[in-house]
């Protein structure tokens, strides 16, 4: 091989380890961005020493990263056949009691594991009595709404209704 030839193949060589790591950055710092995991149940908490039940409903807002984040708002979604329908979407957003003791705050400053625990006492007007939607989320700092599961939705959904009938 001549010189020019080994010139080129280290040049070329070169050029591909650049266009990689050019990648890789904007990959990193434009593409992946912290994920949050939103989750919804109903479960009683236990108050001791007096051993009183309270039913309440409990989201769940979970960092699984890369990197920090802040969980900003939570937001209802309609339900899929009115979005099909092209209904106006009604999205609504979850305001909840910020004297509440057993609840979390919003907007939470999240790290990579942790998480935020919102708590809903039962009543009426809560989200889960309106058929209306189908899912809850979490928006995050960059603007984006991460959505939970609509069978985990719908779970919680149902056993609202069976704990309320029951009052």
């Amino acid at each position: 091989m001549t010189t020019v030839a080994i010139a080129l193949a280290i040049s070329f060589l070169s050029l591909v380890i650049a266009a990689v790591s050019l990648g890789w950055n904007i990959y990193r710092d434009v593409v992946l961005k912290p994920k949050l995991r939103v989750a919804i149940s109903v479960a009683k908490v236990i108050r001791e020493p007096h051993g009183t039940n309270l039913d309440r409903v409990f989201v769940t807002v979970t960092n699984f990263g890369p990197g920090k984040t802040r969980a900003e708002m939570l937001t209802l979604r309609p339900q899929y056949w009115r979005r099909l329908l092209r209904k106006p979407p009604r999205y609504a957003v979850v305001i909840y009691d910020y004297q509440d003791p057993l609840s979390g705050r919003l907007p939470a400053a999240l790290a990579v594991g942790e998480k935020v625990d919102l708590t809903f006492r039962f009543g009426s007007d809560l989200f889960l009595a309106d058929e209306k939607f189908s899912q809850i989320g979490v928006s995050d700092a960059f603007g984006r709404t991460h959505w939970c599961d609509r069978s985990e939705y719908r779970r919680a959904q149902r056993e609202y209704r069976n704990l309320t009938r029951g009052r």
